[in-house]
């Protein structure tokens, strides 16, 4: 199987909830890249929601990326929802035991109403 390329994309509701669609494989590599789209200059949005969609691999380093957000966010009075996770990364994040600190819905406008 070919690793899928990384990308993450940040966007705005009228809301003020930012969507941060990541796609392709998170590994070592992508790590850091989807700490900087979840933690701009080490600040998060009060309000993330994670598009999960597109994510084929998800590994420790990308775990790490959401607890880190999620820590972050709920230090400022916010939140850090993900979205569209396919049953592998479900269950990756049910097996580490992170869909007990991140709430995961089944559509990003799902996670957005919360």
């Amino acid at each position: 199987m070919t690793p899928r390329p990384f990308s993450a994309v940040r966007s705005s509701t009228p809301d003020g909830v930012t969507v941060v669609t990541l796609r392709g494989d998170i590994d070592r590599d992508a790590g850091v890249e989807v700490r900087q789209a979840l933690l701009p200059s080490g600040e998060p949005a009060p309000f993330t929601v994670v598009d999960l969609s597109s994510v084929s691999f998800m590994d420790s380093a990308g775990v790490n990326a959401l607890i880190q957000a999620h820590r972050a966010t709920g230090s400022r009075d916010g939140w850090i929802r993900l979205a569209a996770c396919s049953p592998a990364i479900s269950r990756i994040l049910a097996i580490i035991g992170v869909d007990g600190l991140i709430r995961s819905y089944p559509t990003v406008r799902d996670a957005i109403a919360g």
